[in-house]
């Protein structure tokens, strides 16, 4: 067989990814068949997107409902006319769109029991971890390396008023602080060498663009390693910016005591940083504490694994989007 070209692979990935306008869902099938066990349930997509997987989670259920969450105002504002006719049937919508972070699930599930629907119990959650096409490929909030903006990184943009710039961190953090944010959420190993490259830009101006942070890079960095060090220092300062990690971990244990009896915890990771975290919080949910001395008691564990190995794309879907290469579905059942 005649291997295609790296065109040719891009191509078939604009194709794919205009059936789905924002951002082409990855692992859809996996994802949800490991969802999805109650059509009558509530479920939360906690990272909307371009909503190629809340679209399918619409179609398998019936008289459920799902809550749609983003930071993103555009990704609301898409969903919007992806969901018209389905928004448009009001308090019988199967859909219901939340201009929030994830984290911020406990609130909508208040402020919809105070509505009198049934929000204690949810049936399913998913995250899908990875930045959407649209925000990789459009570039205007600074995520991207390849593109020139004000180094904002925020998912929520303007809206985001409580959280800090990547510009303000960049320029304020001292320098201990901002090699802990390279190697911790980049696992950059010239950690030192940029930002002291940064320390020393930033006494005679300050850095507010991405072109300003690639060029302090670019300097201190050789040809042969550029690319993969912008892409590391970029999702640094973009973790640190919103506080992908701790949200992540907050959000795993927090939604357990809403879940009921079967409910499911589907996740997609795309780097090592995220799939630890999800690894070690998914053990020890799954992990049964037994009694070792008189008088203590055994407590069981709340959740049970199903997937002892995450599972892996194939090599079809990563011929279609190539996106989809480094992505990981791990799955848990509250007991």
């Amino acid at each position: 067989m005649k291997k295609k070209t790296g065109a040719q692979r891009m191509e078939r990935n604009r194709d794919a990814e205009e059936q789905y306008e924002y951002h082409l869902p990855v692992m859809l099938a996996e994802t949800l068949d490991l969802l999805i066990t109650d059509t009558n349930g509530i479920y939360i997509d906690g990272t909307l997107g371009g909503g190629g997987h809340a679209a399918e989670i619409i179609k398998r259920i019936h008289s459920g409902r799902l809550y749609a969450f983003d930071a993103d105002e555009e990704a609301i504002r898409h969903s919007g006319g992806k969901f018209a006719d389905e928004l448009a049937k009001g308090a019988d919508s199967r859909i219901v769109t939340v201009h929030a972070n994830y984290a911020q699930f406990t609130e909508a599930c208040s402020k919809e029991e105070q509505r009198g629907k049934p929000f204690s119990s949810i049936t399913g959650l998913l995250l899908d971890l990875g930045v959407s096409s649209r925000q990789l490929d459009e570039g205007g909030r600074g995520i991207s390396f390849r593109f020139d903006a004000p180094l904002d990184m925020r998912f929520g943009g303007s809206h985001d008023h409580d959280k800090r710039t990547a510009a303000d961190i960049i320029n304020n953090d001292d320098e201990e602080d901002l090699i802990r944010i390279l190697r911790h959420y980049g696992e950059e190993p010239y950690a030192r060498h940029i930002v002291r490259a940064i320390l020393t830009r930033r006494r005679s101006a300050a850095l507010e663009t991405t072109a300003d942070l690639r060029s302090v890079i670019e300097d201190v960095i050789i040809p042969p390693h550029r690319a993969k060090t912008l892409a590391r220092v970029f999702q640094a300062f973009r973790i640190a910016v919103n506080r992908e990690l701790e949200v992540l971990e907050d959000t795993l244990r927090g939604i357990v005591p809403r879940l009921h009896t079967g409910g499911r915890i589907v996740v997609i990771t795309y780097h090592s940083l995220e799939d630890r975290i999800v690894k070690h919080v998914f053990k020890e949910l799954t992990a049964t504490r037994h009694a070792t001395m008189p008088g203590e008691t055994t407590i069981h564990a709340p959740m049970k694994m199903l997937t002892p190995k995450p599972l892996e794309p194939t090599e079809e879907e990563i011929r279609r989007n190539p996106r989809a290469r480094s992505a990981k579905v791990r799955a848990v059942e509250k007991l």
